[in-house]
């Protein structure tokens, strides 16, 4: 199960310039970014090649951060696809995080989930695709 990296700093894009340029150093390459404003610092999502490097590299660089596993879901690409996932958690009990686009090529899609049980989300998933 991939890990989603959070990483709060302050609102300069030289501070998210930073982190990116570190993770390069280390030989980890972003799979996905986010940005986000809160206030007066950006919150950070990465997604990237090797999990492991990445908790190494900042650990390393002494940035704080936060982990959390994420479900990836692909799914055909029409309208409801969406919906039709986020609804087979809700009824599970499971409550959604976070959820964002990772990819789309017209044919497919791919989706981050966040979910307060991963573990329990695998399962739901197992028994729909």
């Amino acid at each position: 199960m991939p890990t989603e990296f959070k990483i709060i700093v302050g609102s300069y894009a030289q501070n998210i310039l930073h982190i990116a340029e570190l993770l390069a150093e280390c030989g980890v390459n972003l799979t996905t970014v986010s940005t986000e404003r809160l206030g007066d610092d950006v919150c950070v999502r990465l997604l990237t090649s090797d999990d492991e490097a990445c908790t190494h590299c900042l650990m390393k660089a002494d940035l704080e951060y936060d982990a959390r596993q994420v479900i990836i879901v692909e799914m055909e690409d029409r309208p409801g696809q969406w919906a039709e996932i986020a609804k087979r958690f809700v009824d599970a009990g499971l409550e959604i995080e976070a959820s964002y686009l990772l990819s789309r090529d017209g044919k497919r899609m791919r989706f981050v989930f966040a979910v307060d049980d991963p573990k329990k989300g695998e399962q739901v998933l197992r028994e729909v695709i």
